[in-house]
């Protein structure tokens, strides 16, 4: 599968020191997705997945760098399909975006 296919989310108005998450591409998804977010400086940022019932099924961290950048998220990193809550955590706050798996 190409990402090079992917419609990139629409820009939204950025926020000077905070984190933005923005939506995930495509949403609903079937095989993986793309979950784009903005840091104001380069850090740390631990995502989080929780099911429907906010029991956390897996996380992610990484070190990412100043403006838009994006994690793939595979179907592996679910447990099932279904609605997930996603919480981007990072030193300039946390933001939670939902999204579904078919």
């Amino acid at each position: 599968m190409t990402v090079a296919n992917f419609e990139l989310p629409s820009a939204q108005q950025k926020t000077e020191g905070k984190v933005e998450l923005l939506q995930n591409a495509p949403n609903p998804f079937i095989e993986m997705t793309l979950l784009w977010f903005r840091l104001p400086a380069a850090s740390q940022v631990l995502l989080r997945i929780f099911d429907s019932k906010g029991k956390e099924v897996n996380n992610k961290s990484g070190q990412y760098q100043s403006g838009e950048n994006h994690l793939i998220l595979h179907r592996s990193d679910f447990q099932e399909p279904g609605f997930y809550t996603c919480r981007l955590e990072t030193p300039f706050g946390t933001a939670s975006r939902k999204l579904m798996m078919y």
